[in-house]
């Protein structure tokens, strides 16, 4: 049986497609942060840039979060995913109590980015709650599209970049 050569290139790219499988790229799941104050942390994440809770549970003492973050065996774990707009779990927050989180000082080795809408309300608001933050900045996306971005830091020494698209 013979096929046209639109028929072939159709069904080579469906054999491609089928053997790479369906989730083939890369895709980022979350964030997760370590805080010492999960409550006090989500005062920012929750009530300010306005993530929602999905959920909040304490981690068992034999969670794999001891040792991807290498916590001491003797500190308690909470967790709180949260999602973010429409993506679901895509930020969590880890609350290590009796063990004492390093200082995060001097160069700033990771980020996180995040959309958000009402970017000069947030700023204010984490300005009112003392946290160090960046001045406002206006510059362009590759794609040409006006941006403002600022930082701050948490309280717990994480940096985070908010930024909105005008």
């Amino acid at each position: 049986m013979s096929f046209s050569p639109v028929k072939q290139l159709t069904l080579f790219l469906l054999s491609l497609i089928l053997s790479l499988g369906v989730n083939a790229s890369p895709e980022l799941k979350r964030i997760n942060i370590l805080v010492s104050d999960l409550d006090r942390s989500l005062e920012i994440y929750e009530r300010v840039i306005g993530m929602e809770v999905f959920e909040i549970k304490i981690s068992k003492s034999d969670s794999y979060a001891y040792e991807v973050f290498n916590v001491p065996s003797n500190a308690k774990l909470r967790f709180a995913s949260l999602n973010v707009g429409s993506e679901k779990r895509a930020f969590a927050l880890t609350e290590v109590t009796n063990a004492e989180l390093p200082k995060q000082e001097g160069i700033k080795m990771a980020t996180a980015v995040i959309k958000i809408s009402n970017l000069r309300e947030i700023y204010d608001q984490i300005l009112d709650m003392g946290l160090k933050t960046t001045r406002i900045d206006e510059d362009r996306t590759p794609e040409g599209s006006k941006f403002l971005e600022f930082s701050f830091i948490d309280y717990d020494g994480n940096l985070i970049v908010l930024y909105e698209l005008k």
